[in-house]
């Protein structure tokens, strides 16, 4: 099989290469490095080192290929909420450049990365696929604006999606930049022995999924996936974020420093997937648990920090 991956060098991009060529997929990586400045990947996958807003470019790499690992996307909330244009011109309108380049060579196949973020604050946990959406941010608003475009090219011209509604992904190889999520931002403070920033008093329960597992739901969904699907992939689990911090000490195996910095804007109280869908459509669930996956990314940065 043969794959371009967008975003491929990012943090969950990178991750899904790697596992693509495990798997015996020939990859192609396109890639602007603005999320991490990571500039070399998989050497079994060929980077290039551009924005998929260049359409001829996008129309050569895409002679060929099998199915589309669309990643590419300005993913930090905050700065959403500072620079909406911005976040609406790179995540929905390049990805319809994207679209439009797979709809003129012929390629019919596209994997997602959408976002939890769809649903705003949820009536409901766990959240299920056909819950009520009501993005509060940027950031999410351009993640489900781009699920309906992915609708309207299904039926309009045979391209088959599957959008991966990922919860708060985590593990080796998070390179963000500025970095913001909880888990990397934690463990790199937690190793030069700096305070941990705890938002809304850590009672914020969430779903965290290991990237391994990610990586996994994309190569099911490009084999599996039909039509014009959806689905959450998270663990079906929520950890409160004071308990996050907690498990952390377990792992480290010494006291850390947390400090409560207030709230936070653009933050859902609860955000936890049902994955029933997911598990009887596709036969994915989690395998890696909380405490294994944070051991896991520990020791990673601790071999590169």
């Amino acid at each position: 099989m043969k794959a371009l991956v967008t975003g491929g060098a990012g943090f969950i991009g990178s991750n899904l290469t790697t596992y693509l060529c495990d798997h015996g997929y020939k990859v192609d990586v396109i890639d602007d490095s603005s999320s991490n400045n990571r500039t070399t990947i998989d050497k079994r996958a060929n980077l290039i080192n551009d924005s998929i807003a260049n359409v001829a470019l996008l129309e050569e790499l895409l002679d060929g290929k099998d199915v589309v690992f669309h990643l590419a996307a300005t993913g930090i909330i905050e700065l959403s909420i500072k620079n909406p244009p911005a976040y609406f011109e790179n995540n929905l309108m390049n990805g319809i450049k994207l679209l439009d380049a797979m709809r003129k060579k012929g390629v019919k196949k596209i994997v997602y990365s959408s976002s939890s973020g769809v649903y705003g604050e949820p009536k409901r946990v766990p959240i299920r696929e056909d819950d009520v959406k009501e993005p509060f941010n940027p950031y999410g608003a351009t993640k489900y604006a781009f699920e309906h475009v992915l609708s309207s090219y299904y039926h309009s011209f045979g391209i088959e999606s599957v959008s991966l509604r990922y919860y708060n992904v985590y593990g080796p190889g998070d390179e963000q930049s500025p970095v913001t999520r909880a888990v990397p931002k934690w463990i790199k403070a937690a190793l030069k022995d700096d305070p941990l920033t705890l938002y809304w008093g850590g009672k914020q329960k969430k779903d965290y999924v290991f990237v391994e597992d990610v990586a996994r739901a994309n190569l099911l969904s490009a084999e599996r996936g039909k039509g014009c699907s959806f689905y959450n992939v998270g663990s079906g689990y929520g950890c409160w974020m004071y308990d996050l911090a907690k498990i952390l000490e377990e792992v480290f195996g010494k006291k850390l420093n947390i400090q409560q910095a207030g709230e936070r804007a653009g933050d859902p109280t609860f955000l936890i997937a049902d994955i029933s869908r997911i598990k009887k459509e596709l036969g994915w669930e989690p395998k890696i648990d909380l405490k294994a996956g944070l051991a896991r990314t520990i020791e990673y940065y601790r071999d590169n920090y």
